[in-house]
């Protein structure tokens, strides 16, 4: 289990700021094998990025000449929460993502006083504040079995009797057997190392559950107030959300073709 929740931690550790619209729940596997346009676009590695108090409106300049996404920025939303055009934006990195650049730039232009978000899904990026592209909720399929994967435990092995051993040797010997098994199971055997099997599963991913709900953007689940819901079934979670929390659990959120 320690397994469980080192693994967690750190996806709900790194969380990239995003937000994007309802989607339908695709099959897990399909987008397992579906290459995301906009993934590419946003592990696009960037050499460096240097600005010094440039107007924001001139760095989202800089965004477009970069990506061939097209660049959409709500200014009204923005202005409205003290984020203006002309907002002095002074950065110095390298070797980033330009998803890693783009949550920079929301935490430099927003500040303290107001969370900035961007939606990425095909060739659209919209950049606005959280708030605003974190109303619409998305429901999205993960797989989470190798969060549950465990060492296989050996059920049915022989024990040693070792009062049985002492009798045979005051009896000189013979034929007796000090184990107190032939180590071959059984179906008994076999049927308990299966229930416990499942029931190990069972908890391991409700405590996986109960992990995500309180660390990954608490506030926003049902149970604490908000709307999004996370089931199990099997070993996947089905999860209703915005995309703030989608970004932690699993990434970019992409459109359907």
């Amino acid at each position: 289990m320690r397994r469980v929740v080192t693994t967690a931690l750190v996806l709900a550790a790194s969380a990239v700021i995003a937000a994007a619209q309802t989607e339908p729940v695709r099959d897990a596997g399909a987008v397992r094998a579906r290459v995301p346009t906009t993934l590419k676009y946003l592990n696009e590695r960037i050499d460096e990025v240097s600005f010094d108090s440039a107007p924001l409106d001139q760095v989202i300049n800089w965004l477009e000449d970069f990506t061939p996404m097209n660049v959409v920025v709500r200014w009204d939303i923005l202005e409205e929460n003290g984020v203006d055009k002309d907002k002095p934006i002074s950065m110095q990195v390298r070797n980033l993502r330009f998803s890693q650049v783009l949550w920079l730039l929301m935490q430099e232009a927003g500040g303290s006083d107001v969370k900035l978000a961007y939606r990425a899904s095909g060739e659209l990026l919209i950049i606005s504040t959280a708030d605003d592209l974190g109303k619409e909720m998305v429901v999205r399929v993960y797989d989470v079995s190798d969060l549950l994967v465990r060492a296989e435990k050996f059920y049915g092995a022989p024990h040693m009797d070792l009062q049985n051993s002492q009798n045979l040797g005051s009896q000189g010997g013979g034929t007796g057997n000090i184990f107190g098994g032939t180590g071959s199971g059984g179906s008994r055997d076999d049927d308990e190392r299966g229930g416990r099997g499942r029931e190990e599963e069972d908890t391991g991913i409700q405590e996986l559950i109960d992990l995500i709900v309180t660390t990954v953007e608490p506030n926003s689940w049902a149970l604490n107030g908000g709307l999004g819901t996370i089931q199990a079934f099997r070993n996947l979670l089905v999860v209703r959300n915005n995309i703030l929390v989608h970004q932690a659990l699993g990434g970019y959120v992409e459109e359907a073709d």
